[in-house]
């Protein structure tokens, strides 16, 4: 289970979200998260898996990439 993800951490979780929703193919490390978003590997962690936890995210390895990436859509 992840951590709490503190009050403080609302906003980098906002941007976080923002940026894969901007760019759907990111494929990010926890490093390189960290690296992006200048925050130390617990925190970088905590928010990624916290957006896994709310299915936005998945792993795919060792990145985090959108849940919806590269799934084809149902057809009605």
């Amino acid at each position: 289970m992840t951590q709490h993800v503190h009050a403080d951490d609302a906003r980098l979780l906002q941007r976080v979200h923002g940026e894969y929703m901007e760019m759907p193919g990111l494929r990010l490390t926890v490093a390189q998260a960290c690296r992006l978003w200048n925050v130390d590997p617990g925190t970088s962690r905590d928010v990624l898996n916290r957006l896994v936890d709310e299915q936005f995210l998945r792993l795919s390895g060792p990145h985090y990439v959108r849940a919806a990436a590269g799934r084809s859509l149902a057809r009605a």
